[in-house]
């Protein structure tokens, strides 16, 4: 049977270049077909007109035929948040087959807005295994999520473990943070081309964290673990892309450890697919993740990957990945380290990603077909 097009509302916390949640909204719009789903989107990384984000997928996505909202960031005022998401629904809820919402913590407001405004298809998705790293936010979060939860009407999750930890025993459907894989296939030109660029010799070590610059990410920790591994490798770098709230943090960390000349900090980065080839390991001592994105894109290029114990082991899709307990010596760290390093590229391990579902195109027709499903299923 024959559907008109499906009007989505994705709803998530930005479109920030560096966020993981925004990187697999867009590579969803990216992939998608637009005479089966249209894509619009609303999020809160703007405060009083300025955004919050440098770079962001926001022109990219607009100039793509979908439009994006904003409201009100909700860190700077909860209240305004709230009355913003409210004005918005009344005003355009009742113009979406389906609303679907990427921040659980603002699904009680999110959710509740969209049934009132008539939208029958509410999906909450979970990204994450923890709701958050400070203890009081995670006090506000319990409730917040407990109220988003009884607004939904499906559910879909990253992981088995972000799906668990929201969810509970209610079913839900895990869609994959699928990347576009062959634009993060190692590239030795690349390679060498960066380092030259960088000031790197050829056969440095070169340890790389990608992602947030946020106190999930437990970047002054690397940073310990790093200058324990410059007494073993001197020439060794260590190299974070990405920006975020703890910049300031991480530097001090930085200057404290006196390892200033042996560490890059890079910022937000339009060609982050290139600057895989660069790296030799990927490091994430993450307090708690749900599918990270980055772990996929470090994969497709062929990185050895060390982790703490808190990633969720789905992620190391390829089964080459090294856990270490966050309470461990930092000397096991830096063995895990030594360990990958030595352990070479990873040349396989595209089509392993490829074989278990981690291909952007792939998890796009399998999440228009999920909409298209719920559509079907209201129709019948």
């Amino acid at each position: 049977m024959e559907h008109d097009q499906i009007k989505v509302l994705e709803v998530v916390p930005s479109l920030s270049r560096a966020a993981g949640v925004a990187r697999f909204a867009y590579n969803m719009a990216l992939y998608h077909d637009e005479q089966r789903i249209h894509y619009d989107f609303l999020h809160h990384a703007i405060i009083n007109g300025k955004m919050m984000h440098e770079k962001t997928y926001d022109t990219d996505l607009t100039q793509r035929g979908s439009k994006v909202y904003t409201v009100n960031y909700a860190g700077a005022s909860f209240t305004r948040f709230v009355k913003e998401v409210g004005a918005f629904f009344a005003q355009h809820g009742a113009e979406y087959d389906i609303v679907h919402c990427q921040m659980p913590n603002s699904a009680f407001c999110v959710l509740l807005d969209a049934k009132h405004a008539g939208v029958k298809h509410r999906i909450l998705h979970s990204h994450l295994n923890n709701s958050s790293d400070q203890f009081l936010h995670r006090l506000r979060n319990a409730p917040l999520n407990a109220i988003g939860k009884m607004y939904a009407t499906d559910r879909l999750a990253c992981s088995e473990d972000a799906g668990k930890f929201l969810f509970g025993s209610k079913p839900f459907t895990v869609i994959r943070n699928g990347i576009p894989i062959e634009q993060f296939a190692y590239d030795t030109g690349i390679n060498s081309g960066l380092r030259a660029e960088y000031g790197i010799p050829t056969d440095a070590p070169v340890i790389g964290c990608v992602g947030r610059m946020v106190k999930q990410k437990n970047y002054p920790f690397a940073v310990k673990v790093f200058a324990q591994f410059l007494r073993k490798r001197p020439d060794a770098k260590l190299v974070f892309i990405g920006d975020g709230t703890d910049r300031a943090e991480l530097e001090q960390a930085i200057h404290n450890e006196g390892v200033t000349s042996s560490v890059l900090l890079l910022g937000v980065r339009e060609d982050i697919n290139r600057l895989y080839s660069m790296l030799d390991v990927f490091f994430m001592p993450s307090l708690y993740e749900g599918l990270p994105v980055s772990c996929v894109e470090a994969q497709a290029s062929g990185l050895s990957c060390v982790y703490s114990t808190d990633v969720p082991h789905e992620s190391d899709i390829t089964q080459t990945g090294l856990f270490v307990d966050r309470t461990a010596d930092i000397s096991q760290w830096v063995t895990a380290l030594e360990q990958a390093m030595n352990g070479g590229r990873l040349t396989s391990n595209p089509e392993v990603l490829s074989a278990r579902g981690y291909s952007a195109s792939a998890n796009a027709e399998q999440l228009m077909r999920y909409y298209e499903q719920l559509m079907g299923a209201a129709d019948e």
